[in-house]
C-alpha cells in the first residue's frame, strides 16, 4: 500500500472525530471499517496509527531526536524494532502515525518472519548503532516468542564482533520492563509502553530507514490536519 485513497482519508477523519469524543476504540474501528469497507491493512492503520488528539500530542512530546540520543544508553524493544524495519524491507504498509511515530500494518507481531529478512533488518540496525555511538545498548526480546533465545544469541555475537558495548537478553514481559525502566532512552513504537514510559523515547526504525534509504512514508498527520 503506497498511498491512501480518498475513502480511507474520510474514514480516518471520522475515526479521529469519534476517538476525540471518547467512543470505545474497538467499537469505532468496526463501525468505521464496515461503513467504508476498509481492508484489513487499512483497519490496522487506523487502529495503530490514529490516537485521540490529546494522546497523540502527549506521545509526540516524549520523543527525542538524534542529538538527544548520542552518548546515551539505548534500551531497545527488540522484536518491535526489527519487525518495523523488516516490514519496510518486505514492502508492507509503513506509516507515520498522528503521534509522529513510525509504525507498520503488517500484523506480524510475535510471528516469525523470514530469516533473511531478520538478518537484513538486524544488519541495518547494528550499522546504525555504530554510526550514532550510544554509550551502551540493551536489547530485550520476549521470551515466550519462538526462537527468541537464538535471536538474542545472534545479537550478542554481533555486538561483540562490532565492539558495541551492550547486551541482549530475553525476559518474560518486555513491555513490563520498559514501562518501569528509569534510565536510558527507549526505542519502541508500542503505544502501551509509550504511554507509561518514565524516560524519553527514540523512533529508532524511522531513523534507521531514513539513514539507509529514501523512504516516502505515508504520513497520517497530513490529511488529518488538512481536514481540521
Amino acid at each position: 500500500m503506497k498511498s491512501v485513497t480518498e475513502n480511507f482519508r474520510q474514514a480516518a477523519w471520522d475515526y479521529l472525530y469519534l476517538l476525540d469524543r471518547k467512543y470505545p476504540q474497538k467499537a469505532i474501528l468496526k463501525i468505521i471499517g464496515d461503513r467504508y469497507l476498509l481492508s484489513g491493512t487499512e483497519r490496522s492503520m487506523l487502529y495503530r496509527g490514529i490516537a485521540a488528539t490529546h494522546t497523540a500530542t502527549k506521545r509526540s512530546m516524549s520523543f527525542t531526536g538524534l542529538s538527544g540520543l548520542q552518548g546515551s544508553e539505548l534500551v531497545i524493544d527488540g522484536f518491535n524494532v526489527l519487525i518495523t524495519i523488516g516490514s519496510y524491507l518486505n514492502g508492507n504498509a509503513i506509516f507515520i502515525s498522528n503521534d509522529c511515530v513510525l509504525r507498520d500494518a503488517s500484523e506480524i507481531h510475535g510471528k516469525a518472519f523470514r530469516a533473511a529478512l531478520l538478518d537484513r533488518a538486524l544488519s541495518l540496525l547494528i550499522d546504525y548503532l555504530i554510526s550514532i555511538k550510544p554509550s551502551n545498548v540493551f536489547f530485550y526480546f520476549d521470551e515466550p516468542i519462538a526462537h527468541s533465545g537464538d535471536i538474542c544469541h545472534q545479537v550478542n555475537l554481533l555486538l561483540l564482533s562490532k565492539k558495541i558495548v551492550g547486551m541482549a537478553k530475553t525476559c518474560s514481559s518486555v513491555d513490563y520492563y520498559l514501562k518501569i525502566c528509569k534510565s536510558g532512552i527507549l526505542a519502541t513504537s508500542d503505544s502501551a509502553v509509550i504511554d507509561k514510559a518514565q524516560v524519553m523515547l527514540f523512533d529508532l526504525p524511522k531513523h534507521i530507514i531514513e539513514h539507509s534509504f529514501q523512504p516516502d512514508f505515508i504520513d497520517l498527520r497530513e490529511f488529518i490536519l488538512k481536514k481540521s
